[in-house]
């Protein structure tokens, strides 16, 4: 094969290619290294509330009549979040669209990754519990029985770190 240039023809060169290399056993049987995520890798949400005229809310400062609560969750891996994402996701053929339904996505976050919350200490109806590492319906329960101030600010933080590293 002739490639006709400026400064004349000139022999094509053939493609090298490198021997392949077989994979390397130890490095799947090493523990995670930088930039893994780990299933014991953590954070933690906390939130401050206290109950005005008979309701609870969101504070935002401490004081004597708030209350800190702490909801630890689980950092979730890309293979994860990929699941989670089309476990969520439905295409509508009519409008030949997919379409995300957010809510079940975050109701999938909060069962797959919340690991504890502190709200069980003061009322045992808000304990919870975990089946092979997902939360139980019950405890989905539990967490629906929240102030909806308190479910959604639980939620914006939870998806801040989740979405956004933040």
């Amino acid at each position: 094969m002739t490639v006709q240039s400026k400064s004349g023809p000139q022999q094509a060169q053939p493609i090298q290619r490198r021997p392949q290399q077989e994979p390397n056993v130890a490095l799947g049987l090493m523990a995670p290294g930088k930039y893994e995520v780990t299933p014991d890798q953590t954070f933690t949400v906390s939130i401050l509330v206290k109950e005005f005229k008979g309701r609870w809310i969101i504070a935002d400062r401490a004081d004597k009549q708030t209350e800190e609560h702490n909801i630890v969750f689980r950092i979730w891996s890309y293979e994860e979040m990929i699941d989670l994402r089309k476990r969520c996701t439905n295409y509508d053929v009519s409008r030949r669209m997919s379409i995300s339904d957010n809510d079940l996505l975050n109701r999938l976050k909060i069962q797959k990754l919340m690991v504890s919350w502190t709200f069980g200490k003061d009322n045992p109806r808000l304990n919870i519990q975990h089946v092979n590492g997902v939360l139980t319906d019950e405890s989905w329960k539990a967490f629906t029985k929240l102030s909806s101030s308190i479910a959604e600010r639980i939620i914006l933080e939870m998806n801040t770190v989740l979405d956004y590293g933040g």
